[in-house]
Order: C-alpha cells, then sequence, then structure tokens
C-alpha cells in the first residue's frame, strides 16, 4: 500500500522511536512517504535513505521559550496552533490527492489525517499534566483530545504497556477515549541491549527543541570537566558530524543510531533529557540515568517526576544543575529492567494499520 507517516519535528524523539515502525512497513513491501522538518527529518534520511520519499513540511511553531512555562502564553498561542494545525491539514488533503495514498500514519502531528482513508494517530499524551495537578483540568484536556481527533483518525496507538505503564497518566486510566479506539503496542526502541563492557563512566545526550536544548548545552559544557572518568557527550546536532576530544571529554556533534546504541550500552549512567522515547530506551537497554527535563515542557517535567517518586530515576531541574552532585544522587537509583519487545510491538503496529 501507499502509505504516508509523518512525524513529530520538535526534538529527535519521535523520530527515533518511529524507525522500527518504518521499517517494518518497508519489510512488507508497502511504499513510504515520510513528512517530517528539520534535525529529525534529515536524522530519518540518514538512517533509511533512498527507500522512502521525503516531504518537509514545517512544523508547528514551538511554546518552548529560554524562559520557564507559562499557562498565560500558551493560552494565548492556542488558537495560532490551532490554525497551524489546520491550514497543515490543507496542505495534507492536497498531497494526499495528488499522490493517492492508501494509509496515513501521524505521530503527534494533528493535521496530517484524511477522512477518506485510514489514518491511525501514533501519541502517548492522551491527557495533559499541568505542572500543578488539576484532576478536573486533566480530564478536560482529555476529553478535549478526544473530541477533537475521534472523528480524524481510525485508531490511537499508544507505545507504552497497557498493564506495567511507563506513561502513568498521561496514556492510562483513560476516561473519554473508549477501548476500542485505542491500541498500546508496547514499548518500543531501535536500541538493543549489548553485552558489553562498561568503559564509559557517563554518556551525556542532548536533545529536544530548541533553544532549550542549546540553553542546556552551554550548561553541560561548563559542568562536565568536573566528573571523574571518561565522559562522552552527544550534542544532538544531525548537521554537525565533528567529533572533538578535551581532556576526559568527547563530543560528538551527532551520533548515528547504531553508534547511539553502542555508546549507551558501554555507558554506566546516562545523563539526558526525560523525553518519553529516551525513557523507552533507558528501559531496553537497562540503563540507570540522571533525568534533566525541558524547562515548560510539562510531558517531561510530569514524567521525570513520576519515576523519581517510584524510584527509578533521579531527576533535577536545569537550571537547578550540578553534576558532580546529581550523578551521586543518580546512581543510587535502580533503574527499570521492563521486558521489551520491539519486534511485537512492530507486528500489532503492523496488524492494525495494514491488517496483517
Amino acid at each position: 500500500m501507499k502509505t504516508l507517516f509523518a512525524v513529530c519535528s520538535w526534538g529527535l524523539g519521535h523520530a527515533t522511536r518511529d524507525i522500527p515502525l518504518m521499517r517494518g512497513i518497508l519489510k512488507a513491501k508497502h511504499s513510504l512517504t515520510i513528512v517530517g522538518s528539520g534535525r529529525s527529518l534529515e536524522l530519518l534520511k540518514g538512517e533509511l535513505g533512498d527507500r522512502c520519499q521525503y516531504v518537509s513540511m514545517s512544523d508547528y511553531s514551538s511554546v518552548y521559550s529560554k524562559k520557564d512555562f507559562s499557562v498565560t502564553k500558551f493560552l494565548g498561542y492556542f488558537p495560532f496552533y490551532i490554525d497551524e494545525i489546520l491550514k497543515e491539514h490543507i496542505k495534507i488533503k492536497k498531497l494526499v490527492r495528488k499522490e493517492k495514498y492508501e494509509r496515513i500514519i501521524s505521530d503527534s502531528r494533528f493535521g496530517v489525517y484524511d477522512k477518506k482513508i485510514p489514518s491511525y494517530f501514533v501519541f502517548h499524551q492522551l491527557r495533559f499534566i499541568s505542572p500543578v495537578r488539576i484532576k478536573l483540568f486533566e480530564m478536560a484536556t482529555e476529553r478535549f483530545n478526544y473530541s477533537f481527533l475521534k472523528e480524524s483518525f481510525s485508531m490511537f496507538l499508544v507505545p507504552d504497556d497497557e498493564k506495567n505503564p511507563l506513561s502513568g497518566d498521561l496514556s492510562h486510566d483513560l476516561r473519554y477515549f473508549k477501548d476500542n479506539k485505542v491500541e498500546y503496542l508496547g514499548i518500543i526502541s531501535d536500541l538493543k541491549k549489548r553485552e558489553v563492557k562498561q568503559d564509559i563512566d557517563y554518556f551525556i545526550s542532548l536533545s529536544g527543541p530548541e533553544p532549550q536544548r542549546t540553553v542546556l548545552e552551554k550548561i553541560i559544557l561548563k559542568q562536565a570537566s568536573s566528573l571523574k572518568g571518561k565522559v562522552v557527550i552527544a550534542l544532538g546536532r544531525p548537521e554537525d558530524q565533528r567529533n572533538r576530544t578535551f581532556n576526559r571529554l568527547r563530543i560528538f556533534g551527532y551520533l548515528g543510531r547504531r553508534k547511539q546504541e553502542e555508546i549507551m550500552n558501554r555507558a554506566k549512567l546516562v545523563i539526558t533529557r526525560s523525553g518519553y522515547t529516551t525513557l523507552m530506551e533507558l528501559v531496553a537497554l537497562n540503563k540507570k540515568a540522571l533525568l534533566i527535563p525541558t524547562p515548560g515542557q510539562t510531558e517531561q517535567v510530569y514524567l521525570a517526576d513520576y519515576h523519581r517518586k517510584k524510584g527509578n530515576f533521579y531527576s533535577v531541574r536545569q537550571d537547578e544543575l550540578n553534576l558532580t552532585r546529581d550523578v551521586e544522587i543518580a546512581s543510587q537509583y535502580r533503574g527499570l529492567n521492563h521486558e521489551v519487545d520491539t519486534d511485537k510491538a512492530v507486528e500489532i503496529f503492523m496488524k492494525n494499520v495494514f491488517g496483517k
């Protein structure tokens, strides 16, 4: 079948978690066109090459600034956000009419669907969690998401276990999303655990939307030399293929997925954002980690707090980061060792989308 797959480009996480799903589509001999933008689209081009077609389509404007999250700013921006979704949908409809796609998959891009074509939404945040937990507000956001999306998408595909949740209340204990519209795929990661010597003390992986990725990069580069042992840093910039060495620090502009897999397996402790895809990778590799949520990104703030309270991973605010202190605390947390079967998750995905 002729397939269109759109990827949210706020950071690299959506792109990396979709790689196994895209490879499953290609393995089944379906044609694949990928819609994305910026660094995430460049990452996918590097991983999948000429087996796919690519369409660059700008993503929604980011509401993340150099300052912390502002509810007033977010609500004020909301009408513009809806307008961007509607404009995106118009572009997609034109593309669909021209290319005659038979299946549409959207990872967190709300305007990528066509009511005449089976359309599937990959999403792990069915409910919005506010910085201050307000149950009525959270229920209202779930109801809005369901009402806004239910007529557009055939199924919601959640990359998480149904009974052993990694995403917590973001996509579990739902009130409005109907069981027959939600399929839990299981945890998905294209990184696999290797039995290798752990000879890297700290692996620091930067990612996420700008400008906060750059803000954290500056903080990390100032503090990393204070860490004892071998330190590897990946800046999360696919356009930068350089690597440099300063004393005990080795800095890569970007690591390809197989090199990232190798370095993470070798690391004793990972220092990274608390993005959901990153959490799935940590679980797949059974790694301990220090999490630094992106300021204002409520999903990451919630996930960091959720797993800290459970004793899985230690987390710290970006503006309070003290690497020498925080890595010692993080090493005392147990990490997570869920069973991860990405092949099975891809099989469930393929069955839902293509019927086999």
